[in-house]
């Protein structure tokens, strides 16, 4: 008997081992699953996004330079520097004449209760053709093309940071200028 007592507590023991076994897989504590080795994929670069853009309204003389006319662009980046670099760049259409010279920088715009305070180089005042026709439309089509943005109203224009009382001598610049829609041809 002793052989066999032997035998009972041996397959007690073993069954006891097999249940704990069986158990301690059905109680894991982890219960995602275990991640299967992946290929290795090369991921594709995704595609560019289109850029989105803004249209954005710019007066340029008339061929005659006695007016003011639409001219609209798309911009990346609208800020209300971008839109007068664009300004300063001159017309894409050829039978539209520029009305800032080209090599005028724009030193920053900031906008104040609806005054955007427009500071440009020197070569505004140093570069420009003169006239008071040519001085006009300089003048409006800044102030045209700027007033464009809902936040603008009115434009004071600065040369060097400094305010300035005229451009070249023609029109007044000591108050803010509102735009003049009657410059611009139909």
């Amino acid at each position: 008997m002793p052989h066999r007592k032997k035998l009972l507590v041996l397959g007690a023991v073993l069954f006891i081992f097999v249940l704990l076994a069986y158990l301690g897989t059905g109680c894991a504590v982890n219960d995602e699953p275990v991640p299967e080795p992946e290929d290795e994929e090369v991921e594709e670069p995704a595609e560019p996004e289109e850029p989105t853009t803004e249209s954005v309204v710019l007066y340029f003389a008339t061929e005659q330079a006695d007016k003011l006319v639409k001219e609209e662009r798309e911009l990346e980046t609208v800020t209300l520097e971008a839109v007068l670099e664009e300004l300063i760049a001159g017309p894409q259409d050829p039978g539209l004449g520029r009305t800032m010279p080209a090599d005028v920088k724009v030193l920053g715009v900031e906008v104040e209760d609806g005054v955007a305070l427009a500071d440009f180089s020197e070569e505004l005042r140093s570069s420009h053709w003169g006239g008071s026709t040519g001085e006009i439309l300089t003048v409006y089509s800044v102030v045209n093309t700027l007033a464009e943005r809902p936040e603008v109203e009115r434009v004071r224009f600065l040369i060097e940071g400094q305010e300035i009382d005229t451009l070249v001598g023609h029109l007044s610049l000591e108050e803010p200028v509102e735009p003049d829609w009657e410059l611009v041809e139909q």
